[in-house]
């Protein structure tokens, strides 16, 4: 398939040919590689207004203060993935020093890995929720669990273009989960205040699944490695090992090797399961009580107030 680059915006537009001839060359390369990437990409959009590229391809407008992605992000539509990329850092790429150029080939690499997977699970029937979409409760928990197995599936897949200097996202895994115990009990609190138990829900959910994505983006990168944290660095790991989130990290580290490994469709539901079984064992771990209520909604109880809803 013939790969087609578009440059949208005065900046880009200057180097457009510039463009056009490296990112097909690096896609080449990177195929050479990794020959499993071969056709998944046949449309490039460069833009010097990210957002505004995203909506012109139909993409609602983000919600003010909303955190999406700034440098990369694959639509997929019928015609086939379109992977947007941001202008100003393809230009930095191209213009600035070898380590800019390491960090982009990675992202372009990722990107690439991720088309791949979600072509595989649209092929395989697998992109939708499916029966979990019959509870609603499963049907919040599903897309956290899929996440993580997406990141970890990326990264341990891409790991041969990771730049040396990078430090696999682990220095923000431990950020957060220093700042999450502390800032789950500051929900609780507000939320039995104000009787809104239901935003406690949204809330915890939107923090505890920043954690096990960062956590499975940090886990995919170590398998693919073939190196225990301990080997990358003993402090962070003595830091992660004594946190609240200490006793999942082992656990994890079994589970989304397991759903990475899954040959069968038997195999991938059983892995998910128990993906979304460590989900709610974090919750538990920061003290709230996470469960599927009788009418298949969600019941969420903060352990400290005996409050549930």
């Amino acid at each position: 398939m013939v790969m087609t680059v578009e440059c949208k915006g005065e900046k880009i537009s200057g180097v457009s040919a510039t463009v056009d001839i490296v990112l097909k060359e690096l896609v080449r390369r990177i195929v050479e590689r990794d020959p499993a990437l071969d056709g998944v990409l046949t449309r490039v959009v460069v833009a010097d207004d990210f957002p505004a590229a995203l909506v012109d391809l139909g993409e609602p407008p983000a919600p003010a203060g909303s955190l999406v992605p700034t440098v990369a992000r694959t639509l997929f539509r019928d015609s086939g993935p379109v992977l947007v990329l941001e202008g100003a850092q393809v230009a930095a790429a191209l213009g600035g020093e070898a380590s800019d150029m390491a960090r982009f080939v990675h992202v372009l690499h990722s990107e690439l890995w991720r088309i791949r997977l979600q072509l595989d699970a649209l092929d395989a029937g697998e992109a939708g929720l499916g029966a979990w979409a019959d509870s609603l409760f499963d049907s919040q928990l599903r897309p956290v669990v899929e996440t993580m197995r997406n990141e970890y599936g990326v990264t341990r897949r891409a790991v041969w273009s990771l730049p040396g200097e990078s430090d696999l996202m682990l220095r923000h895994l431990l950020d957060v989960v220093v700042a999450l115990p502390e800032a789950t009990q500051e929900d609780v609190v507000v939320a039995v205040s104000e009787d809104d138990l239901d935003g406690l829900f949204v809330r915890s959910l939107g923090r505890v699944a920043h954690l096990v994505h960062t956590a499975a983006h940090a886990q995919g990168y170590l398998a693919g490695l073939g190196r225990p944290l301990e080997a990358i660095s003993a402090e962070l790991d003595g830091l992660l090992r004594d946190s609240f989130f200490g006793p999942h990290w082992g656990p994890l580290t079994e589970q989304l090797d397991a759903v990475f490994q899954a040959d069968s469709a038997e195999a991938v539901e059983h892995a998910r399961a128990a993906l979304q079984e460590r989900v709610l064992a974090v919750f538990v771990s920061l003290g709230l009580l996470l469960r599927r209520a009788e009418d298949g909604g969600v019941w969420i109880e903060p352990l400290s107030s005996g409050r549930a809803r």
